[in-house]
């Protein structure tokens, strides 16, 4: 007689992990929580912090991260667009309210209110700094077409990581834009994946220059982090767009301070 055995195996099929876009490290374990809408799997926890789900039936599904140190995220994944054998997302959280700034870290946070005072809740702030001095690095292309989502560039002072967001703009400051990357050294230069398409044309020697962007929640505070050296004493170019209205302003900004300012007040 002879004994039966059966053994089954679990394919990895996603790996998940989250980046604090303030230090540009993996997220506290005990700060997150993530799951997957409408798929009843508990994920495993890796050696280097990220989350790892198992046998993950269909080709699409939604991660939920869920905190009470940063903001609220959800993307949508096509799992059949991964790497085979390397199924890594990786989410970069935004600090909320509650979230302890690191220290001598440079940052701004406010509330935003209509005129009667009501809280300004889902206002997409994008402020970057404007001193040229302070760039991150440089554009090495001879051009970045509109939708590119890659880019080479030769590196400033600052070195960059993971979900360290970065804007460019035009010589008289117009169009500018932004976008979170995910940096590659390649020799002397880096290779930046970009998460989102790029929007305008960019030339050679375009500078990156520092940058952060959130969005406000339902009591209307909105925290801008900046991560690394910025101006001594100055301040940032800041987008405001909520609904179909965009206000451009100027907000104070130290090096190595998170001030919180004055509630600031966007009446139509």
């Amino acid at each position: 007689m002879h004994s039966s055995q059966s053994t089954t195996v679990s394919r990895c099929s996603l790996v998940i992990r989250t980046t604090d876009v303030w230090t540009g490290r993996p997220a506290a374990a005990s700060a997150v929580r993530v799951r997957l809408e409408d798929v009843r799997a508990t994920p495993l926890r890796t050696s280097e912090g990220s989350w790892a789900f198992l046998d993950i039936h269909g080709n699409y599904c939604t991660i939920i991260v869920e905190s009470d140190m940063y903001l609220p995220c959800a993307r949508q994944v096509d799992l059949s667009t991964l790497k085979q054998g390397h199924p890594v997302v990786e989410l970069f959280l935004m600090p909320n309210r509650r979230y302890t700034p690191p220290t001598s870290a440079s940052g701004i946070i406010r509330r935003l209110t209509d005129g009667a005072g009501k809280p300004l809740s889902d206002v997409d702030v994008f402020a970057y700094v404007e001193d040229d001095s302070m760039a991150r690095g440089r554009i090495l292309d001879e051009e970045v077409a509109p939708g590119s989502t890659k880019l080479r560039c030769l590196p400033g002072a600052t070195k960059l990581k993971n979900g360290d967001a970065l804007a460019v703009r035009g010589k008289d400051g117009k169009g500018a834009e932004w976008f979170r990357v995910l940096p590659t050294e390649d020799g002397e230069e880096l290779r930046l994946e970009l998460d989102r398409p790029t929007a305008g044309r960019w030339k050679r020697h375009t500078l990156l220059l520092p940058a952060a962007a959130a969005v406000s929640d339902r009591d209307g505070w909105v925290l801008l982090p900046f991560r690394g050296r910025v101006s001594p004493a100055g301040g940032v170019a800041v987008r405001l767009r909520h609904e179909d209205r965009t206000l451009e302003e100027r907000w104070p900004l130290e090096q190595g301070k998170t001030n919180v300012l004055p509630d600031f007040v966007w009446a139509k």
